[in-house]
């Protein structure tokens, strides 16, 4: 599965000019980056605040073998370009079981309430909160090929970090929704 910008992909048969394409290429990268580095805001992307997600039912159940085989892989990813691994945070990952578990709902990957989330990591001592959400990945190393694929998301995986929650929650058919928060 890649993740693409659904906008070029609109865009291209309107637009062929490839200097044009390549500004709005530049154009929406940038705003990726910027929203990872400033929370997400919902604001900022014109979204309705959903803020009662951040309440789950009982029921909901992590997928804690698959997120802990995720962090392994992101793990050996790091260390292999020089990085620190990422501890296991039980906050964090609270949080993103109950965002994934909002995106199963939605039927739909978001960073919906992302602001909500890393306010409350930061409450607790985060200085630095970021998050990559994904869907429809059946193995750890094809979750983090995806991320990968993506700037935004490998500059997160790649970022100054200390620890990580993952919260892996599936549909009734079956679907992973992934959620990880990096915090330092």
């Amino acid at each position: 599965m890649t993740i693409k910008c659904f906008l070029c992909l609109y865009l291209l048969p309107i637009i062929h000019d490839p200097q044009i394409m390549n500004l709005i290429k530049n154009y929406l990268y940038s705003i990726v980056i910027l929203c990872a580095f400033t929370a997400c805001s919902n604001d900022i992307l014109g979204e309705e605040d959903t803020s009662s997600t951040l309440e789950t039912s009982s029921e909901v159940v992590n997928n804690t073998v698959f997120a802990n085989e995720l962090l392994e892989v992101l793990n050996e990813y790091r260390a292999s370009i020089g990085l620190n691994s990422l501890s296991q945070h039980d906050e964090s990952e609270e949080l993103a079981v109950k965002h994934s578990y909002y995106m199963v709902q939605q039927n739909e990957a978001s960073h919906d309430n992302f602001y909500d989330r890393a306010q409350i990591l930061q409450e607790s001592g985060a200085n630095y909160v970021s998050e990559n959400v994904a869907f429809g990945y059946y193995d750890a190393a094809s979750v983090l090929q995806g991320w990968l694929d993506s700037p935004s998301h490998k500059s997160a995986i790649e970022g100054n970090y200390t620890h990580s929650g993952i919260g892996i929650v599936h549909t009734d058919n079956g679907v992973p929704y992934f959620t990880q928060l990096f915090i330092r």
